[in-house]
């Protein structure tokens, strides 16, 4: 272990340590889930297990555990994880809650809102799915257990740990909190995996059998594993880093409580047509039709099927490259990943570096009406101009870039960052809600003015943005 950071710390090779070395061992009995735990056997809290998210449960359990002190089973565990407090739980009065205003983390949590307001799919927990678990069966299940009163503000802790530090091991043991794992920082490549069996005897845990003849008794932990093997070359020194997934900043936020200095090609910053609030943005500066966004799988269909895919084939990092057509013409627009969960809700979005979504770029030209499985001749259009600049842009192709920029404009306008001095550095602060706030205020700032770039560059050079 070392210091990275004032209060942050990191795990570094001592000595060079080739790829595919397994690095550490930690055993299934160490784990730290809702069937070890010892609220495991109240009725009510398996009566929840079937009707409420995993990650509620289980901060129950970890609740439970730290009200109990020495007594528990993780206590020197829990002892050593630091407090992470998530922007659902920030105060909204705050100074960090300014600066996440309008940026996509702060989206992503009105669509988590929306979505379980709603019945809709989405990725995580929203504030108000958590006090109604809270207020509905938790409270009642702690005091209960413990003959106490304990505090929202605990359970909200107790959640923000799961939520940062947890992972599914296996269909047994489900939800977990993994000791020794859960002290990697994340990076995005990274240099290690964790890995376990995922298919394992449903009654016993077991990686040896997948039908049990004999139910094991409460506490009969197998003795697998969850192994932590390299999959690059660490030199000594080198900090051994794990990936979280492919996400990008603003998901990194709201679901692990940090943002990385720099940005990933899973960055975006995107629009949920679900959501009255944002698809009445798109409707007005794109100049669609709102029944177009009736349906997020027909917004999808606006992507060039062959084109797209050639690009994710050639993508390993969430920065697919530009296609490039029979002519060598290279069509510059973000396929839909079918790794990221995001992209598949919101195929709206610019792209780490500016660029838009097929799907976005086809909005603003006004084919929603159309199918689009192939490149159409205005995406050529555009890939000529860019191919040679003498070229002129058709008034079609013209306008679509005016309607990206004012798209692009409107969400800088709701940055805090965006109305700040520019020539002075972001604020420096102790409070790492208001650093992180501040980060990532800042990078997508820099995205949509990257997109803006792209489009912008190309109409003012055809005498300026008027139509």
């Amino acid at each position: 272990m070392a210091v990275s950071a004032p209060g942050s710390y990191a795990v570094v090779a001592k000595s060079s340590i080739p790829s595919g070395e397994i690095i550490a061992r930690i055993p299934c009995s160490a784990l730290f889930c809702v069937r070890y735990s010892d609220l495991a056997k109240k009725h009510a809290l398996q009566q929840a297990l079937g009707r409420y998210a995993s990650t509620l449960c289980l901060a129950l359990c970890v609740l439970h555990e730290q009200e109990i002190g020495a007594r528990s089973t993780y206590a020197s565990y829990l002892e050593l994880i630091p407090d992470v407090c998530l922007p659902m739980a920030w105060d909204s009065k705050s100074e960090a809650s300014t600066w996440l205003r309008g940026t996509e983390a702060s989206r992503i949590l009105q669509r988590q809102e929306y979505a379980y307001k709603h019945g809709l799919k989405y990725t995580g927990t929203c504030y108000t799915e958590l006090a109604m678990f809270w207020h509905d069966v938790g409270e009642s299940i702690l005091y209960d257990a413990l003959g106490a009163k304990v505090s929202w503000k605990a359970f909200v802790r107790a959640f923000s740990l799961v939520s940062s530090r947890a992972f599914v091991i296996d269909v047994f043991h489900g939800l977990c909190m993994v000791p020794l794992a859960d002290m990697f920082n994340h990076a995005a490549p990274s240099n290690l995996q964790v890995e376990s069996d995922m298919e394992v005897c449903l009654q016993c845990g077991s990686n040896e059998h997948i039908e049990c003849h004999v139910v094991s008794a409460n506490g009969n932990i197998p003795p697998n594993t969850v192994d932590i093997r390299t999959i690059e070359p660490l030199d000594a020194g080198e900090e051994a880093l794990n990936s979280y997934g492919e996400l990008g900043n603003a998901e990194l936020l709201c679901q692990y409580g940090f943002v990385s200095d720099t940005k990933s090609g899973w960055e975006r910053c995107s629009w949920d047509i679900r959501l009255p609030s944002e698809r009445e943005e798109l409707c007005n500066c794109l100049g669609c039709d709102p029944a177009a966004l009736d349906n997020v799988e027909q917004v999808r269909s606006l992507e060039p099927i062959y084109a797209a895919q050639m690009q994710r084939d050639l993508c390993d990092d969430g920065l697919a490259p530009a296609y490039t057509d029979e002519d060598g013409l290279a069509h510059d627009f973000a396929p839909i990943s079918q790794k990221n969960r995001h992209d598949q809700l919101c195929p709206l979005f610019v792209d780490a570096v500016g660029r838009v979504s097929w799907p976005l770029w086809r909005l603003a030209l006004g084919l929603e009406n159309q199918i689009c499985s192939r490149i159409h001749p205005l995406d050529s259009h555009l890939a000529h101009w860019h191919a040679d600049r003498s070229v002129s842009l058709t008034p079609r192709v013209k306008t679509a870039c005016e309607r990206i920029v004012q798209l692009c404009q409107v969400r800088l306008e709701q940055l805090r960052v965006f109305h700040e001095d520019q020539s002075i550095d972001p604020p420096s602060s102790t409070s790492d809600a208001l650093h992180f706030a501040v980060q990532h205020a800042w990078q997508d700032m820099s995205i949509l003015q990257a997109c803006q770039g792209r489009y912008d560059t190309g109409c003012t050079d055809m005498g300026g943005l008027s139509t």
